[in-house]
C-alpha cells in the first residue's frame, strides 16, 4: 500500500517536473526597455519632473533659492510672479502658510502628501502656500510644488515670524 501511495507520488511530480521544465527551457525575446532602460528613463522623468522654474523667496532680507516643480499647480504659481503675500504660523504645525487670492490647479497631481523639510507646498482645501520646516504627516489636499535649495532655509522659515511679508519671484 504505501509503495502505490509512492509511486502516485513519483508520477505526479514526475509529470510536474516535465511540465514545469518545458517552462524553464522556453526562450523569449527580449523587449525593446529593458530594465535599466526603464529605470533610467523613470530616473530621467523625474529629474525633468524636479527641474522646473527657479525662483528667489525674500524673507526678512534673507534670499533664499529654490525650485518650483513642473506639476499643474506649480506652472500656475509661476505664472503669478512676482508674488507678495503674508506667512503666518499655522496651529504649532511644522510649517508657516499664506493665503492666496484664488486657487492652483491640481490637475495630475497626488491628492494627497506628506509635508518634509524645506519642501514648497499648497494646500488646495484652503487655497494656501505653504512652506515646511519640520515633516508633517500625510493629509488629503497638500500638494508639494517646490523645495527650497539650501538647508538653511529651513531654519529661516522656522524663525522669521508671524504675518511676514514674502515675496516670491522668478530667476532668469
Amino acid at each position: 500500500m504505501i509503495f502505490v501511495k509512492w509511486m502516485k507520488l513519483m508520477v505526479v511530480l514526475g509529470i510536474c517536473g516535465i511540465g514545469l521544465s518545458g517552462c524553464r527551457t522556453q526562450k523569449t525575446e527580449p523587449t525593446t526597455k529593458t530594465p535599466t532602460t526603464q529605470q533610467s528613463t523613470s530616473h530621467k522623468q523625474r529629474q525633468a519632473a524636479a527641474q522646473g522654474q527657479r525662483i528667489v523667496v525674500m524673507v526678512n532680507g534673507q534670499r533664499l533659492p529654490a525650485q518650483l516643480n513642473r506639476s499643474s499647480a506649480a506652472r500656475a504659481l509661476t505664472k503669478r510672479l512676482p508674488l507678495t503675500v503674508k506667512f503666518r504660523d499655522y496651529a504649532g504645525l511644522p510649517e508657516k502658510v499664506a493665503d492666496l487670492d484664488r486657487g492652483l490647479p491640481t490637475k495630475g497631481m497626488p491628492s494627497g502628501h506628506a509635508g518634509t523639510k524645506g519642501a514648497i507646498g499648497y494646500w488646495s482645501p484652503e487655497q494656501r502656500l505653504v512652506f515646511y520646516w519640520g515633516t508633517e504627516s500625510y493629509y488629503e489636499g497638500i500638494h508639494i510644488i517646490g523645495q527650497f535649495d539650501q538647508q538653511r532655509a529651513q531654519k529661516a522659515v522656522r524663525h522669521m515670524g508671524n504675518q511676514v511679508t514674502v515675496r516670491l519671484q522668478k530667476v532668469k
